[in-house]
């Protein structure tokens, strides 16, 4: 697997493995809508024989400023089963690291997430409004674990967040 940044030109193959791997548009929509804010912190993609098939994308969060958050991990169905989901997510929580962030927040599956070093124990103490349960905290910086901490997401989320929401 290579991984490499994101290039203008990935966006429509992007595009395409969001749509299969979620069964919609609605992650493009967020990638697309934090680019506009200027809070993408990493995108990169993974690429085999020249294809992409896999995606990360790491936001800024407002608050704590030096904190990221996993927004969108995405690893095409066909390679599903093969490690590729865990090397990406290892990859971008070093790239995190070598980037000055003192912690990175995911919002995601705890049974998946906590196999690639997220925890629910360390996010504990964390107030947020976006699915606590599902909340997960990557400590890179010594203290960042079990502390306490408003999360603030870039309003990317807000928007996604209202458009998934049952009406």
């Amino acid at each position: 697997m290579q991984l490499r940044a994101l290039t203008p030109d990935d966006d429509l193959a992007i595009s395409v493995l969001l749509d299969s791997t979620f069964g919609n548009s609605e992650m493009f929509r967020l990638a697309k809508c934090l680019r506009d804010e200027d809070a993408v912190a990493m995108e990169r993609v993974a690429c085999e024989d020249g294809t992409i098939v896999g995606y990360i994308c790491c936001a800024r969060m407002v608050e704590p400023e030096d904190w990221w958050t996993l927004s969108i991990l995405a690893v095409s169905p066909s390679y599903h089963k093969r490690g590729m989901g865990r090397e990406l997510v290892t990859r971008g929580m070093n790239h995190a690291k070598r980037e000055g962030a003192k912690a990175v927040v995911v919002v995601g599956d705890p049974n998946y997430f906590s196999r690639v070093g997220f925890s629910q124990l360390a996010a504990s103490n964390l107030e947020t409004t976006v699915m606590p349960e599902h909340t997960l905290l990557y400590p890179i910086t010594p203290g960042t674990g079990m502390s306490s901490h408003k999360l603030v997401y870039p309003d990317a989320y807000a928007t996604f967040i209202e458009e998934q929401s049952p009406s």
